[in-house]
């Protein structure tokens, strides 16, 4: 019997959904980041920034159980009409700026790693306005799907991968164990905790999980799983390249799957993994686009918000364009970072404190 859609996802899809966010950004230049400040135990700081953003997400999910309605709602409910849609639009201005800038930064990735001589309009519009905005206009069911799909294929690519090299690693080179010191490491975690920010911010989709049960149990796997999988590979450039020759690697993700050997397949091992990494890439902002033009809907009160995916997806091209260089991009991008941080960590805290202290708003 064909079971009639009831518009809805279950927790597989969901956890597949925050994996394809998340996870992918052990490819891009968020490792040379955490490197720059961590240096030789730069692994551990994935690990904190979960953690950070764990205490929040927990605050998060009763008020949403108990009020039975998602992060937006929530935010209108205990703040008012108008302070819930200014926020719901920094959480837009958040997301949509995170959807442009590293849109452009994946875009350098190719030219510098792999087509030097292809047009960086070309691929933007290749990319976010030709497959990711495909994907998106398909709905969230055809995103999740999608997600479920193709994430147990990253994950067993990743295994691999690793396995590839394993032989290749020196264990001794993450030592001194504590890289740049306590402080530093607990410090650049707080500052980059923005990197798994995107568990609070689909806390908008609760609704559109089927149960709580499974929203909550995705959420918590969603959160650790890609923290995990990016301390691991932090942990494996610095004993494959060892430091600190590795600050100076760029996208040390792509130089790794140069190195990779699977049995027989000792050469062009990457191209298999590009190929993935463009659909993982491609699954990435799609996401970000779907929710960049949910959360407008919502701020400026527009129901059909599905016909915002297409000017939004133009948008990002145009402004994607903007960087002269990447490395304009990455001091846009560390400055969203510290900005946006502060809000993840923050949010759940003020809706805590506004639903067991303060006045409730409009119910």
């Amino acid at each position: 019997m064909i079971r009639v859609s009831d518009g809805k996802i279950g927790g597989r899809e969901f956890f597949a959904i925050l994996y394809a966010m998340m996870a992918i950004r052990v490819t891009n230049s968020t490792p040379n980041l955490l490197l720059d400040t961590g240096l030789t135990a730069a692994w551990v700081m994935p690990l904190l920034s979960a953690a950070f953003l764990f205490g929040p997400l927990l605050l998060l999910l009763p008020l949403m159980k108990k009020h039975n309605t998602g992060l937006i709602e929530l935010l209108n409910n205990l703040t008012g009409n108008l302070f819930g849609r200014l926020i719901t639009l920094a959480l837009f201005v958040a997301i949509f700026s995170s959807t442009s800038i590293n849109g452009r930064n994946y875009v350098d990735i190719v030219t510098t790693m792999y087509y030097a001589e292809t047009s960086v309009l070309y691929l933007l519009v290749v990319l976010i306005l030709g497959a990711s905005f495909f994907i998106a206009h398909r709905g969230l069911e055809a995103i999740g799907r999608m997600a479920l799909f193709v994430v147990p294929i990253f994950l067993l690519t990743s295994i691999l991968l690793v396995a590839g090299v394993a032989e290749q690693l020196n264990y001794l080179y993450v030592f001194p164990i504590a890289g740049s010191g306590a402080g530093e490491l607990f410090k650049g975690s707080l500052t980059y905790s923005a990197f798994y920010g995107d568990i609070i911010l689909v806390g908008i989709l609760y609704t559109y999980v089927r149960t709580h049960r499974a929203f909550r149990k995705a959420a918590i796997w969603g959160l650790w799983v890609p923290a995990v999988k990016m301390a691991v590979f932090l942990a494996v450039f610095v004993m494959m390249f060892d430091y600190p020759a590795v600050q100076n690697i760029a996208y040390p993700y792509h130089h790794l799957t140069r190195m990779a050997t699977l049995g027989s397949l000792a050469n062009h091992v990457e191209s298999i993994f590009l190929a993935l990494w463009f659909v993982g890439s491609a699954l990435h902002f799609a996401i970000y686009l779907y929710l960049s033009a949910y959360l407008l809907g919502k701020a400026i009160g527009y129901k059909k918000f599905e016909l915002l995916l297409l000017p939004l997806a133009g948008t990002a091209v145009v402004l994607g364009m903007i960087p002269d260089n990447n490395l304009q991009g990455e001091r846009w991008r560390t400055l969203l970072l510290e900005v946006s941080s502060g809000m993840f960590l923050l949010l759940p805290v003020l809706l805590w404190i506004l639903d067991r202290f303060g006045k409730k708003g409009k119910q």
